[in-house]
Order: C-alpha cells, then structure tokens, then sequence
C-alpha cells in the first residue's frame, strides 16, 4: 500500500519520493522486494534503472523513488522531498520527523504516510491523535487490525490469541495503542487521573510547585494541595535553560511560590555562585524540601499511590492541558533492575519535577530527622 501511494498522482521529473524504514537493513529486505514487484505490476519495470548499492529506482522520467534507514538519520537530510513514507514510525527517533524529514518536504509542500504497529503512548501514538483532531485539518490517521488486511487466516488469529497476553495482542494485531509493559507509573491511568477542574481555581487551595533542575529540559509542575491529594493544572517547561530563567517565570505567573525542588539543588551551583535554592529564595520564592531527595522507589511508590491506591482510589488529577504530565506518567519506563530508565532525554523529568511534593507532603513513610523546612 505505501508503495503504491509513492507512485500515486503526478511524479514529477527528476524529484524524489523516499521509503524510510527504522533500519536501512529493514529498507532492503522489506520494501525492496516489493518496490520491484509493483514496478513489475504495473509494467514498468522495463524502464527503470536500479541501483542495488543506492537502493534507488530512477523512474523513465528521471523520478526517484529512494528506499532509506532512519538509523543513520544524518544521510537522511538535505533534500527536497515529494512524498515520504516512514515505515514502523513508532520505532524511529522522535526527532527524525521533525527536525529532518518535515523540513525536506516543505520544498514542495510535500505530503508524508506514516504506518506500522503502535508501541505505546509514544510519538506515533501523537501523530495519530492529530488525524483525529479537527484542529488538524491537513492530518488524517487510521487503524486497521491485521484481519481486516485478508492476508491472514482467521484461525491464526485464534491462535495467536492462545499464544500471547491480552496486551501484546491488541497491541500486534489489533493496531491498539497500549500503555508500555515496564512503565514506572502504571497506576495513571488516562481515563481516570485527566480531568478539568475549573472549580478550583475559585476554592482558595493552596498552591505547590514541584521543580527539576535539569538544565537540557527543566521542568515545573504547579498544582492545588487538597486535604488528600493534589490537582496539576499548569506546568513550565524549559530547553536550555537556567534556574534563573525559570524563577523569573514562575514569579511572574506565581509570585512567592513555595517550591519544592530538587534537594541537590541547596548544594548545586548552575550558572552562578548561588546554589539553585538560593536563586529562588532571591526571587521571593519559598522552598519547603527535606535535606536529601528520598529514595527513588519511595518517590515512585508515592506517585503511584495517589494516582491510584490499592483500594482504587484516585489522590491526584491532572488537567488535559499538562501534556507534559500525561506523557511523562504514560511513557517514563524502567530498567530491568526496577529502577527509572533515563536513556530516553525528553522523559523522566516532568514526573521528577512532581514527584517531589508528592513525597514531601504525602510520604509513605514517615519522616525522620532528616526531614526539614526551609522558607
């Protein structure tokens, strides 16, 4: 199907349509063969120069279409693109769409597909709820199960069903997007914990910022403190930045906040010979934090626990604008040893950010003489 549409409508002389699979390997051994085959279809193939090497197909009036792998995504950039196709997106590099491919296709106001198999709440899970948003006029998106394709027989499907857990069948054959098996927050639960709460604004809470001084992505988390739980409805997110970029902004939009950081941040000096607490203090801020960071576990297990407790019950809610929150409590995956998998940059720091109020005013368990409050 994706080949097809790369040969659909006008191709014009001598620009270029390209295939991009996760690997150049999987480029090969999957599109390659059937590039062929169609060209053989449609009677063409006569007329087309291949290059094995290349893995590009000149077309007779000197249209390429290029078969390419996103794993080394800087070959991938400087030219101008007609129609891309970017095969199991999923599994690329978020960045690989919009800082490389996006661009090649503003040339000629270009037109992208991308298809595969869901994996997760991730950046494919994203591009689909464009096509489904009017917002998005010029997106469309779609899911098919792979019965509905007719190349598979109905009882391999029942078999299937036998083999695999329920979660990786709606995931492989069913084109569902499934909440990742190792996620740290697995009591969050989309249904359950997003929900908008103007009445809020009017019942005079008092208001908690949770904050993560990493300086590629730092991050803030603002929320009302109710008697047993916490409603997020803004946060601040910042690339490349400083803590006193993000004071500034927090004392615009909430003056004399009481933060809880990072408690690194009273020893940690960035930017400057104050520590990242003392900067915040100079911008009227308060900080109420113990004088270490607990145990990573225990913040987690508190995070956790007022998602959504043993008993069922919902502590914590998060207004539908906060995408950072969902997608941070949605995606932030473990190591095999349990511990938060930091590999991937842009996930962990939002749910650190609000892990640290979480912890700080509903710890599991109870404080010792480490515990103290600053202001």
């Amino acid at each position: 199907m994706a080949i097809d549409w790369l040969h659909t409508g006008e191709l014009e002389p001598y620009k270029s349509s390209w295939f991009i699979a996760p690997t150049y390997k999987q480029a090969k051994m999957v599109a390659w063969p059937i590039l062929k085959k169609r060209h053989k279809d449609y009677g063409i193939d006569g007329s087309v120069k291949y290059s094995e090497s290349e893995l590009t197909a000149t077309l007779s009036n000197g249209h390429i279409v290029a078969l390419h792998g996103a794993d080394n995504e800087d070959r991938l950039r400087g030219v101008g693109l007609v129609k891309a196709v970017l095969e199991e997106y999923a599994f690329m590099k978020p960045h690989v769409w919009g800082e490389i491919v996006r661009p090649m296709l503003s040339d000629y106001q270009g037109k992208s597909l991308r298809i595969g198999t869901p994996d997760g709440f991730n950046h494919f899970y994203d591009a689909f709820l464009h096509g489904q948003d009017p917002k998005f006029p010029e997106w469309m998106s779609w899911q098919f199960k792979t019965i509905d394709g007719g190349y598979i027989l109905p009882e391999e499907v029942e078999a299937a069903k036998r083999d695999m857990d329920a979660r990786t069948f709606r995931q492989e054959y069913e084109a569902t997007f499934e909440a990742a098996s190792n996620r740290v927050y697995d009591a969050f639960d989309r249904s359950k914990n997003v929900l908008a709460r103007p009445e809020l604004k009017t019942a005079k809470l008092p208001i908690v910022v949770g904050m993560d001084f990493n300086v590629s992505k730092m991050c803030c988390a603002i929320g009302y403190k109710m008697v047993d739980g916490i409603h997020w409805f803004d946060e601040i997110v910042l690339k490349d930045s400083n803590t006193f970029e993000m004071a500034r902004i927090l004392a615009e939009r909430y003056p004399r906040a009481m933060i809880t950081p990072d408690a690194t941040g009273g020893a940690r000096r960035s930017s400057s010979k104050r520590t990242d607490h003392q900067i915040l203090r100079d911008y009227g801020h308060g900080i109420a934090c113990n004088r270490a960071n607990p145990l990573e576990k225990d913040r987690i297990n508190t995070v956790n626990g007022l998602w959504m407790n043993a008993k069922g019950k919902t502590r914590m809610t998060v207004e539908p604008t906060c995408i950072e929150i969902i997608s941070d409590s949605e995606r932030t995956t473990r190591k095999p040893d349990g511990s938060i998998d930091k590999k991937d940059l842009e996930r962990s720091h939002m749910t650190d950010a609000l892990g640290y109020p979480c912890e700080y005013h509903f710890p599991i368990k109870k404080r010792g003489a480490t515990s103290i409050k600053r202001y």
